[in-house]
């Protein structure tokens, strides 16, 4: 465009990163055909709403991985939930949540309808760390025993492990750190 009335994109993959940009265009009205306006605020948005809880809900595993870990002295590995045997609630419906997500990301990227799937995504991101996290925080410390909190450390463990893959296909530049951060405790 020779008038210029745009931001430099460059300047915006650096200021922004490139995971973010994809995803704003993703839900973009250009996907489903329609004009497209570009919104820098709408990127930022997007780091603000589901890259940083995300980003923290991670962190959060990792130091209360190595807490684990201190405290029992054995490494911690990750179980694989093919089904779940233990007696909380709450890890029972974050399961169940990320479930209902996996088979809805399916459905809708199959139909090309990719424009659906953040929203949809960044509400179970906004559940994960404002409901999950917040009111299972003694048990991911370890405050009722450390049985327990293996549990809801794999239970945790596991939805962002999910997640991660869930999400590889649209966001590959963050998905792969968050693997990297934990592929150590996957017991390859």
């Amino acid at each position: 465009k020779r008038k210029k009335n745009y931001p430099d994109p460059s300047e915006i993959i650096n200021k922004y990163g490139a995971d973010s940009i994809r995803l704003y265009l993703i839900t973009s009205p250009a996907v489903r055909g329609d004009a497209l306006k570009f919104n820098e605020p709408g990127v930022k948005d997007i780091i603000k709403d589901a890259f940083l809880p995300w980003i923290n809900a991670l962190k959060f595993l990792t130091q209360n991985i190595e807490r684990w870990e201190l405290d029992r002295n054995e490494k911690f590995i990750y179980t694989e939930l093919n089904e779940f045997k233990g007696s909380n609630i709450m890890d029972k419906w974050i399961l169940s949540s990320i479930q209902s997500l996996l088979k809805f990301v399916r459905e809708e990227m199959a139909l090309y309808k990719l424009y659906t799937v953040l929203p949809r995504l960044i509400k179970f991101i906004d559940t994960l760390c404002n409901w999950y996290v917040r009111l299972n925080r003694r048990r991911l410390r370890g405050e009722t025993g450390t049985d327990d909190s293996y549990l809801a450390l794999n239970t945790l463990f596991n939805v962002l492990y999910l997640m991660v893959r869930l999400c590889a296909p649209f966001i590959p530049f963050l998905t792969e750190t968050m693997y990297q951060r934990i592929k150590k405790y996957l017991g390859m």
